[in-house]
Formats: C-alpha cells, sequence, structure tokens
C-alpha cells in the first residue's frame, strides 16, 4: 500500500515540467485520511538596472496542498498558491515571466498563481480543474529556469500576462488530464487541456465612421471563448536523459456581435453615442506552437544539462502600448529559448549557467506597417549567472543580463542582480 505521503508527493510534484526540483513541502497536518503540505518560498533581488540599484522582489510565491488518498488507489485533492510581492509591493517591474500576474492583479502585492483540484491514478492517469500549469507548459518549462529573469520569448506567458487568459502559462478555468506510459527506453506522456469563456476582449477600432469615431465591441460579446490544448513529452534513458516534447495551443476569439457602439469621440471627455447596432464580425484565433529539447537530470542538478525551444505564434503576442498607430498591437511571433547549467561541488552546491531568450515578429505585415517607429519587434536577452547552493532550501546567486533589443522591445539596457532564496 501507498504511504499517505508518497501519495502527496505524487500530488504535488506529479505534473512535473513546472516543479522545481530545490521547491520542498512542509507538513501541516497529517493522518491516514488526510495530509495538508506548505510550499514555496521568498526571493529577494538586489538589481542594477540602468544604472539605478534597487532592491526588488523574485518571483516569490506561497502555496497549500491538501491530498486524500481515496477510493480504489485514486489520490484527490486541492492546490492553491499566491504570488508575493512583499519587499517593494507598491511597484510592479517585471522582468520574469513567471512574475507575470492576470491582468486584473498586475499591481497586487498578492495575486493567485495556481487554484485547482485534482484526482490521480496510476492507470487512468491525472485529472485537473482550475487555474494551472498549462500542457503548454510541459514543454516551455524546460527552459524556464533562470533564478531572476527569462520564461519572455516561449510564448508561455503570452499577452503580457501570466498566460491565463490564452492557456499556455497558468491556465484560467482549464481541465486538463495527462497520462503517462513507459515504451521504447524511455517514458511518454500525453497532455490534453480545454476551457471555455475567460475573458472578454476588449476591443475598440478608430475613425470607423469618419474621423474622430471609434468603434466599441459591447461587454460580453466579444470574448476569448473556447481554447484547446495538446503536448507530447518523451524521456528518454539516454546518459543523464533526454527529453522531447511539442505542444499546441488554440483559443477562438469571438469578435462578431450586431451591437456595436459608435462613438463621436471629438470631446474624449465626453463622447456622443451614435449608434448601438453596428455589425462586428471578424472572428479570428490565437494560436501557439512550441518544439523543444532537453539533455540532463535537469536544472541545477549535478553535472551538464541544456534544453532549448522554439515557437511561432499567431495572435499570442502584444507589442508595448503606443508603440503602433492605427492597428492592434497583437503580433504573430516566432521566438525561442534556451538554458544551460553545469553544477558540481559538494552536495551539487556550485552552478554556473546561461542562454537567451529571442522574440521577434514573423509574417505580419499589417501589424509591422503600423509600427512607429522601427519595422519589426525584436526583444534579445542574453543571460549569465552563477549559484552557490548554502544548504537544500537556501540559495545566493548572481545573473546579469545583455540585452539587444530593438527601440519596439527595448525593455531596458540589461541588469545586474544579487539575490537570495530560501525555501519552505
Amino acid at each position: 500500500m501507498i504511504s499517505t505521503r508518497k501519495l502527496l508527493l505524487l500530488g504535488i510534484f506529479g505534473t512535473a515540467a513546472a516543479a522545481t526540483q530545490y521547491s520542498h513541502a512542509l507538513p501541516v497536518y497529517e493522518s491516514n485520511e488526510v495530509a495538508l503540505y506548505i510550499q514555496g518560498y521568498m526571493a529577494v533581488n538586489q538589481l542594477n538596472l540602468e544604472g539605478n540599484t534597487t532592491m526588488e522582489d523574485g518571483p516569490s510565491r506561497i502555496g497549500f496542498n491538501l491530498d486524500v488518498p481515496a477510493y480504489h488507489d485514486w489520490n484527490v485533492g486541492f492546490n492553491v498558491e499566491w504570488g508575493i510581492r512583499a519587499v517593494s509591493p507598491g511597484k510592479e517591474l517585471v522582468i520574469s515571466g513567471d512574475q507575470q500576474a492576470s491582468p486584473g492583479e498586475k499591481e497586487d502585492p498578492l495575486y493567485v498563481r495556481q487554484g485547482n483540484a485534482y484526482a490521480k491514478h496510476e492507470h487512468w492517469g491525472d485529472f485537473m480543474a482550475g487555474k494551472q500549469w498549462a500542457v503548454y507548459y510541459d514543454v516551455a518549462g524546460i527552459t524556464d529556469w533562470y533564478n531572476v529573469s527569462g520564461g519572455l520569448a516561449s510564448g508561455a506567458y503570452a499577452l503580457g500576462s501570466d498566460g491565463g487568459i490564452t492557456g499556455t502559462g497558468r491556465a484560467d478555468g482549464a481541465f486538463t488530464w495527462r497520462k503517462r506510459w513507459n515504451g521504447l527506453g524511455g517514458e511518454f506522456q500525453i497532455g490534453l487541456q480545454s476551457a471555455a469563456h475567460v475573458a472578454d476582449l476588449n476591443i475598440q477600432v478608430d475613425d470607423i465612421a469618419g474621423a474622430d469615431t471609434i468603434l466599441v465591441c459591447p461587454p460580453g460579446d466579444c470574448e476569448y471563448g473556447l481554447s484547446h490544448g495538446i503536448s507530447l513529452t518523451y524521456k528518454l534513458d539516454v546518459g543523464d536523459g533526454l527529453f522531447l516534447g511539442t505542444a499546441y495551443n488554440r483559443v477562438k476569439l469571438d469578435i462578431s456581435t450586431d451591437r456595436g457602439i459608435v462613438y463621436d469621440n471629438s470631446d474624449p471627455f465626453n463622447p456622443i453615442i451614435i449608434r448601438d447596432d453596428y455589425p462586428i464580425h471578424a472572428s479570428s484565433n490565437d494560436f501557439a506552437f512550441i518544439g523543444g529539447i532537453a539533455y540532463g537530470t535537469g536544472a541545477f542538478q549535478k553535472g551538464f544539462y541544456a534544453a532549448y525551444n522554439w515557437h511561432r505564434s499567431h495572435n499570442n503576442e502584444l507589442a508595448p502600448p503606443g508603440s503602433t498607430v492605427g492597428a492592434t498591437n497583437f503580433f504573430n511571433a516566432v521566438g525561442s529559448e534556451s538554458f544551460v547549467s553545469y553544477t558540481w561541488g559538494a552536495n551539487n552546491c556550485y552552478t554556473v549557467y546561461g542562454g537567451h531568450n529571442l522574440l521577434k515578429s514573423h509574417d505580419d505585415k499589417i501589424f509591422e506597417q503600423a509600427l512607429i517607429t522601427g519595422e519589426k519587434y525584436r526583444l534579445a536577452k542574453l543571460y549569465l549567472g552563477a549559484q552557490y547552493l548554502w544548504n537544500e532550501r537556501v540559495r545566493v546567486y548572481f545573473e546579469g543580463a545583455a540585452d539587444d533589443s530593438n527601440n519596439v522591445a527595448a525593455q531596458d539596457d540589461g541588469f545586474m542582480a544579487l539575490g537570495i532564496r530560501v525555501d519552505i
């Protein structure tokens, strides 16, 4: 019979690409019927950005897992997790995709990262419902290991958010099923995901009926509709381990109404409704495809680890506000990320690591013609870092990044950071 503790650890870490090797869980309460654990960590960075030195929050989080060994080898429970901005809660500085929150939580010092219920079975697979790591992240997560930045070019943290709306990062309101099986010298996994409406789509079109007019889709009519995702991964028992994976995610953008509202916007402070029956029928899709490969025991584990992914997406990225004129700032993109680390020493305490994030607009003439400056969107960052594992729960690290982005995508001129992370 499998123990409650073992079942619980399967519950916490079973969906795996996203679970860090240094995440720990502490028991709050355990019995033969139920187990409650707490997990998470606090990370603080002393950051030098464009010549200014400040103390900033890392991607800190705290969460709880309740696990119940249930009928006939079923394992049932729930996970909840919040992101924390405690060091500088009054401002938002996001240089890591993993720090992204949902649109309505952008500046909250405490924001929801995950909230889901699950039922898991060795034969029938893992079922999960709620806000959770997407099946797309089963592949995107292989390069999302930087202590300070990263995760900006895989398509996971889409639309400048945590990827909840699109279902590529921490998916909102999603139902997933993952199933693993052994064969051909390794382990296969398939992941399936589905979600219904998760957010309204704010549509505004200028000069639709002449100068100084604006068209607005009424709330509830234009939305992010049904979404579906699939992932396929294969872990081969070759050397220290070879990972191959691919994933696809698609969201239907329902941009259709006969109740479009047209305003005379000559006075922006007092817009006047001209008509409220303007038809809008321009439904489209948001999709993202990713492929990835990794070799090694794992990031920050003993020896060599290297991972690379490449993605292509449609309507899955947003250019900075004010960078376009007369067009939406959605754009089609291609991107790639890499992460390489080498770890050695007693208890694997020393690590050097590095890699890149590269995201570019691709095959999108309408968007690129609408850019105020430049001809394309191009975000490019190179990373280099070192880490010392003080003990199994405390790490200190240095990480720096050089920025080679163009004017459209430039966030900064690079950074240097010294940080500490303490795990629960």
